[in-house]
């Protein structure tokens, strides 16, 4: 287990490799396109981490496979600590899963830190019928054929999963992102659909109907989860740093302390939870480790269940 030493043990046993880290630019591997969440968190937390490395750190979007592309390059980069990602907890525990044309696991990699947790969500149009998930389940069960749009499989697994313990069949609408879903279901196009968080920007214009992590959502906190509506899921989703095994400890420790610390910083706190509606959670290498292992399990199941 990739464990972070204390401030005073590094200061008793550093090593020349950690005085001499970094003497050039840290590139992050940015799994998602420009402009989207991931990106916008990994240059302003890579901005901040500048201070501390002594060197810049440059920003590579890698969009492409929900991460996947980014992973897949970063399994080639040196372990030296100056190239390292930014993807989603997904990415390591959905994704590899899912394709055997991905050709790592969640074992493959070291796991820095987070910068914020997703706020995963079903939402619907302000004018819906639906104002609960079990109105949902209703009209579901009443035998209304339902529209759910969704850009991720691993969605669509969720909720095929989730209307099949009802007893009913959904109709996934594949859609191009979260900012076409939140279109459609203001529109009326669409029944409902997936946000991870998008649907704050709009207010009272669309309303969450279930929680799809572990706990409650910030902004909606009378909304149930899934897990409180008796549903055996419940999947937390972080964006996070990650990096090639085989980093050397000392490097590896000035990395998680320049990034935790960016993550804290009282600007990028002030974007995440003022400006993005995202709690900032700032978790350790052993934390996040954890958190792929537990999704990994749950779409173990999902996978299972769906006889794939």
């Amino acid at each position: 287990m990739r464990r972070v030493a204390t401030a005073l043990t590094l200061g008793l046993v550093a090593t020349p490799a950690f005085a001499d880290f970094p003497e050039k630019p840290v590139t992050v591997l940015v799994g998602f396109g420009a402009g989207g969440g991931t990106d916008t968190l990994a240059r302003l937390i890579g901005k901040e981490a500048e201070a501390a490395l002594g060197q810049p750190v440059v920003i590579e979007n890698v969009p492409g496979g929900g991460g996947v592309v980014a992973a897949t390059k970063l399994m080639t980069a040196e372990p030296d600590g100056y190239t390292i990602g930014m993807a989603v907890t997904s990415t390591f525990s959905y994704a590899p899963l899912a394709s055997d044309s991905v050709k790592y696991d969640a074992d493959t990699f070291d796991y820095l830190t987070s910068a914020a947790k997703l706020q995963n969500a079903v939402v619907a149009g302000k004018d819906s019928p639906f104002n609960t998930w079990e109105d949902v389940v209703a009209a579901g069960k009443g035998g209304q054929k339902i529209s759910f749009g969704s850009s991720s499989p691993a969605v669509n697994l969720m909720m095929g999963y989730v209307a099949a313990q009802d007893g009913y069949e959904m109709k996934i609408v594949p859609t191009k992102g979260g900012a076409e879903i939140m279109k459609d279901v203001m529109g009326g196009h669409i029944d409902m659909g997936w946000s991870a968080g998008i649907h704050q920007r709009f207010g009272e214009d669309v309303k969450v109907l279930v929680a799809a992590g572990n706990d409650r959502l910030v902004g909606s906190s009378d909304v149930p989860t899934f897990k409180e509506s008796g549903y055996d899921i419940g999947d937390d989703t972080y964006f996070l740093f990650f990096a090639p095994k085989g980093i050397p400890e000392d490097v590896f420790q000035k990395l998680y302390d320049a990034f935790s610390s960016g993550a804290k910083n009282a600007d990028v706190v002030s974007m995440v939870e003022g400006k993005m509606g995202f709690p900032s959670t700032v978790l350790t290498p052993d934390e996040l480790r954890e958190n792929v292992a537990n999704s990994s399990a749950i779409y173990e199941k999902l996978i299972a269940a769906a006889g794939n």
